[in-house]
């Protein structure tokens, strides 16, 4: 098959034109030619590309080859320029080579035009190829920045219309001939909306709401990017006449993908006819990705800030309904306890035995209930960070002293209780009522599951490490292992099911771990299911009056006395 050449011959000579063409149809071209002969006809052939190729002659009556590769150079247009003439001196020759010419031939040797221009339009090729070579690593370079700086743009801001705002900028900087739309899906009811759009009338675009059809239909349900060279004439276009009224032609829309959930879909318009490349779509698809990652973080952003402030109203309420009930409930048990305890104790008329043992039991319940009421009360002031340390001087022994006058053993129960400490502990720097509630959660927990055996409480103060360590241990039910790492939690029980045999609403251990960690320490746990349990306290201390010096009392003998508990120390 004859190669095609499109020829361009400046000369006035018809005859010598002919000439000229007939020697590359001698060679095997099929050429299309046109002849010119001044600059207004050579510029109105320029306007009318392309060309492979320009023949001219020197001379010329009005117009001559120097000054139509001049045209040629302004025209911006780069394709070989020969000259060809009847007598050209040498001087002239190279004059026109340094003009920019890329070879002159003598009209007497028109063969040596066929090579000249079969070099030069390899050359050209060559030429051709490298600077699409560079303006495609141009381009490259230049998307490849684009999508970094989008990137940098939106990942730095969770606020959605932010988000879109700088997207579409960032868009319309590498695309200023496109207009661009974003709808989003609506997850509450599925609709979907007119978000963000830019180089269109936005007004005049969210009125036109088509809902889910027509092309972009095609491209959400497929999850492909869907195109159109006329918008204005192809029958899927749902938005034909909204589309003339805007100018809008050409058409491409790309779904929008994160973690395999289409989110909604970025259209871009252009006004002129366009047929989108297969390198445009995939890079705009590529944008497309990064900008719904963009808004399913952003979106997420949302949910979980609408969660938090539905928590924090929720919590709110909860607080106010725990203090104000469990302050309401503590007024009328005092009252009930105080006038209970004149009853019993003879204050209000005699009394027999078994009515004060009644109301003995009816004290015992009521102030039961008052320590949960109690424990509720620190629990919602804990979560709510209501609650602070109130450091002073702490007497170790006095405080220990004061837990074993009120203690005493139920009834019900053969147990003893133990308690071993140094007589000479020293005066500490610390919150008294924590750490005396501290010790008296895990003793009442101790008493509580142990129906036989021993309690005990043994105290030491490790001067090494400047630390007090409390253990309390019970010969008692034990906990399992796999309710150890839950133990502490709030509201948790070893046994939650209506017939457990405890009582308790669960919070003790709670406030024993959040007390000890207020107080700088740690808590730990030792327990074997019907063997009982050991807790460890540890809290660092700031001695302000080192072992104070007691008369050494005689040591004691453990043993029961009625009701109360006697100890060592």
């Amino acid at each position: 098959m004859a190669p095609s050449l499109r020829l361009l011959i400046v000369e006035d000579l018809e005859d010598d034109a002919l000439l000229v063409l007939r020697e590359f149809r001698r060679a095997g071209y099929n050429v299309t030619f046109e002849r010119v002969d001044t600059p207004e006809s050579m510029a109105a052939a320029l306007a009318n590309p392309p060309w492979d190729l320009v023949v001219a002659d020197y001379t010329m009556p009005h117009f001559s080859g120097i000054a139509a590769l001049e045209q040629l150079k302004q025209s911006g247009i780069d394709i070989p320029f020969i000259v060809v003439s009847g007598s050209i001196g040498e001087d002239k020759a190279v004059a026109t080579m340094k003009a920019g010419a890329h070879d002159y031939i003598m009209k007497g040797n028109l063969q040596r035009l066929i090579a000249s221009v079969e070099r030069e339009l390899r050359e050209a090729e060559v030429r051709r190829e490298r600077k699409h070579a560079v303006e495609a690593v141009k381009q490259n370079l230049e998307r490849l920045k684009a999508l970094h700086e989008i990137n940098l743009a939106i990942i730095s801001t969770l606020d959605l219309q932010a988000v879109l705002q700088i997207l579409l900028e960032k868009i319309g900087l590498l695309l200023p001939y496109c207009a661009m739309t974003v709808r989003l899906f609506n997850h509450e009811t599925g609709e979907l909306e007119p978000v963000a759009c830019r180089n269109i009338n936005e007004q005049e675009w969210k009125a036109n709401r088509k809902g889910v059809q027509g092309l972009a239909k095609i491209a959400l349900e497929n999850k492909i990017p869907v195109t159109v060279s006329d918008i204005q004439t192809d029958p899927r276009a749902a938005a034909s006449d909204f589309a003339r009224k805007q100018g809008l032609v050409s058409y491409l829309g790309i779904p929008l993908i994160a973690k395999d959930e289409v989110l909604g879909l970025i259209v871009f318009y252009t006004k002129e006819r366009r047929s989108f490349s297969d390198d445009e779509i995939e890079f705009l698809t590529t944008l497309a990705g990064q900008a719904a990652i963009a808004i399913h973080n952003a979106r997420l952003y949302e949910q979980i800030k609408k969660q938090m402030v539905e928590l924090e109203k929720s919590n709110k309420v909860k607080d106010e309904f725990l203090n104000v009930m469990s302050h309401e409930l503590r007024t009328p048990l005092n009252v009930t306890m105080g006038y209970t305890g004149l009853v019993r104790d003879g204050s209000l008329g005699e009394i027999n035995a078994e009515q004060e043992m009644a109301l003995g039991k009816a004290m015992s319940h009521a102030n039961d209930l008052l320590k949960m009421v109690n424990s509720i009360l620190y629990a919602t002031s804990l979560e709510a960070e209501a609650i602070g340390v109130n450091a002073g001087e702490v007497d170790l022994r006095n405080l220990l002293e004061e837990l074993k006058t009120d203690y005493a053993i139920p009834s019900d129960k053969k147990l003893s209780v133990v308690w071993d400490f140094p007589y000479d502990l020293p005066v500490i720097r610390t919150d008294h009522a924590k750490l005396k509630h501290v010790l008296e959660n895990l003793l009442n927990n101790a008493i509580k599951f142990t129906d036989r055996g021993r309690v005990a409480l043994n105290a030491r103060h490790v001067p090494e490490t400047n630390t007090l360590e409390f253990q309390i241990s019970d010969t008692g039910v034990g906990i399992p292992k796999e309710k150890l790492p839950v133990i502490f939690e709030m509201f948790r029980q070893i046994d939650s099911s209506q017939t457990r045999p405890y009582g308790g609403v669960g919070l003790g251990l709670f406030i024993v771990k959040k007390f000890t960690e207020m107080l700088g320490g740690t808590v730990r746990v030792e327990s074997e299911p019907g063997k009982g349990s050991t807790f460890t306290i540890r809290i660092p201390c700031q001695v302000t009056t080192p072992q104070i010096h007691r008369a050494r009392p005689a040591a004691p003998v453990e043993k029961h006395q009625g009701n109360r508990l006697t100890g060592k120390f």
